[in-house]
């Protein structure tokens, strides 16, 4: 959950400009249990191409806890695919014998062209049940929420202009009254120019922009505009550096720093926060003989000891090898360590999780495929 909370936090201040963050319970947990991919190519579409080319309808995965008592406990999950390889049930329930307890349910629901109509997702924290809307181009342009009770509890307006992005994008209550609007203004290009939020009286409330007045130079903040610039540079080995300055949105400075080798593979990216340039995130790709390893370093109680996690994927992009050392406190430390193993089919069949050197849990993948 830590992670999970962490990864957000940081999504949110930190998406090079971006005012606006649209997220989707639909979304929540639905991970690709497949295979671990490398997730630098993240894949969007709730189409699976493993689970087309396998013929996958379901998949069951058994977890099993070990606490430091030696007492093991149990869970397991299901996940369903249609006959073209898209996910439409998850069920996850504490296994206990003949007491089984479903907390997770999720489905998703799609109409005879393959566009997702709804999901709903049900867990011990929050039920919510979502259902789009779309245009002529299969864009989504209305996204209605439900909640336990099955009561209207919001709507998510969005409108394109001529080239297909998104111009603007409101957000209404449970009452269909307005929350909040962002306005996207473009470049001829297509880049984005500027971003305007406005209030529920439709009053400005805080504009972001994106055009940069000279290069190199500094941003400043003005009284209710937080600019935003980024800064090309290429090095004579090819390298091409993007430096991009501004503002979260708790008025501090920020910079983030992005690296792509010649052939645009991202080898580095890092931020830093405050008129100091304090280090804060940073992680750094490693390519050899087609294998990535990705090292992420996270300054959180200590930035002599920053939280560390090491990546290995193989030469097909899957992660074989998974570290992470987390400071829980300035002078403690738990270090994490997953391992996978996959079949001949590149299917992931097993994941050990192992906590300061001793077995966590452990969780074993088995397939049932379409005839």
């Amino acid at each position: 959950m830590k992670k999970l909370l962490l990864s957000l936090l940081l999504l949110v201040v930190f998406t090079k400009g971006h005012s606006q963050i649209k997220y989707s319970f639909d979304n929540y947990g639905w991970n690709n249990i497949l295979y671990h991919a490398n997730s630098s190519k993240p894949n969007y579409s709730h189409i699976d191409s493993f689970a087309i080319t396998h013929k996958i309808y379901q998949i069951n995965k058994h977890i099993v806890y070990y606490s430091t008592k030696g007492k093991a406990s149990y869970s397991k999950e299901i996940i369903d695919y249609d006959i073209k390889g898209r996910s439409y049930l998850r069920l996850k329930y504490a296994d206990t014998g003949l007491k089984q307890k479903i907390y997770l349910m999720a489905n998703r629901n799609y109409d005879q062209h393959g566009l997702l109509q709804s999901s709903y997702y049900r867990s011990s924290f929050f039920t919510r049940t979502e259902f789009y809307v779309y245009n002529d181009s299969n864009r989504i342009i209305k996204t209605s929420y439900f909640n336990h009770k099955n009561k209207f509890s919001g709507q998510t307006n969005i409108a394109y202009n001529a080239l297909g992005k998104e111009s603007n994008v409101s957000y209404f209550n449970h009452k269909q009254h307005l929350g909040r609007a962002y306005e996207y203004y473009y470049h001829g290009n297509g880049q984005l120019k500027q971003t305007v939020l406005r209030d529920k009286k439709g009053k400005v409330k805080q504009v972001t922009d994106y055009t940069c007045d000279d290069i190199g130079k500094k941003v400043q903040k003005l009284k209710d505009t937080a600019k935003i610039c980024s800064i090309k540079s290429y090095l004579p080995n090819g390298h091409i550096v993007t430096t991009t300055n501004g503002f979260n949105y708790n008025g501090k400075p920020y910079k983030t720093v992005d690296i792509q080798d010649s052939i645009h593979q991202l080898i580095k990216y890092e931020v830093y926060l405050g008129t100091k340039e304090e280090f804060l995130y940073g992680t750094t790709y490693t390519y050899s003989n087609g294998h990535l390893i990705k090292t992420e370093l996270h300054n959180h109680y200590n930035p002599k000891k920053p939280n560390q996690r090491i990546t290995e994927y193989n030469e097909v992009g899957r992660i074989t090898k998974d570290e992470s050392t987390y400071q829980i406190s300035k002078s403690k430390q738990n270090i994490w360590k997953n391992t996978f193993t996959y079949n001949t089919y590149g299917l992931l069949t097993q994941e050990q999780s192992f906590k300061n050197g001793k077995l966590y849990s452990e969780t074993t993948f088995s397939y049932n495929y379409y005839q």
